[in-house]
Order: C-alpha cells, then structure tokens, then sequence
C-alpha cells in the first residue's frame, strides 16, 4: 500500500513563478465605452459631491428667538450620501461594461470555431 505522502510527491506541482503571475496581472486591459464613461463619471460625481456639500450647508446653530440659522457648516453628511450613491451608479456602469466585454470575447471565441 502507497504512503499518502508518496502520492502527495507525485501529484504536487511546482507553484507558478513571480514573474508569470506579474506580468499576467501587469498586462494591458482595454476598457470599453461602458467602464471608461463609468470612470470618468465617478471622477465627474466625487468633484459634483464635494461641490453639493458646500451648497446646502448644514445648519450648526440657530437663533432660539426667530428660530433661525445663525452658523451653517460644511454639510458632510450630504457630500457622503451623494458619494456612495454615485459610487453605486458608477460601480452597476461598469458591471454592464464587464459584461459586455465577457459576452464579446465569448462571441469571438465560439465565431472563431
């Protein structure tokens, strides 16, 4: 009867070098339409979010006579909720480029048969 380890000798392989898996990840990816307005979108929306903030600032004290605001402040809340929101925008902008880009190399594979 084989020892496991014998056996464990004889399937093992040899791990990939550093230098294959770098250059496989190094590689140079084209972008579709889809994902590099989704980029350039988000940049356009984080500038938008900053810009929202100082616009509809937050009121930080009030005149307890007229009940009215005596101090705003940058209103951080605001510039978050827009960030997050564009960022999910952005992100479902980029699934559909991805999925585009899957479903193109799939047509070339199977046009190429």
């Amino acid at each position: 009867m084989r020892d496991l380890f014998d056996e464990i000798d004889e399937e093992r392989e040899e791990l990939p070098k550093l230098k294959k898996i770098s250059k496989e990840v190094q590689k140079k990816r084209n972008y579709n339409f889809y994902q590099q307005l989704a980029v350039c979108l988000f940049i356009f929306l984080f500038i938008v979010g900053v810009l929202v903030g100082n616009l509809f600032p937050a009121c930080s004290e009030t005149s307890e006579l007229f009940a009215t605001c005596t101090k705003t402040e940058y209103n951080l809340s605001l510039t978050l909720i827009f960030w997050i929101a564009s960022f999910v925008f952005c992100s479902m902008i980029y699934g559909l480029g991805e999925v585009i880009r899957l479903l193109n190399i799939i047509a070339n594979n199977t046009n190429g048969k």
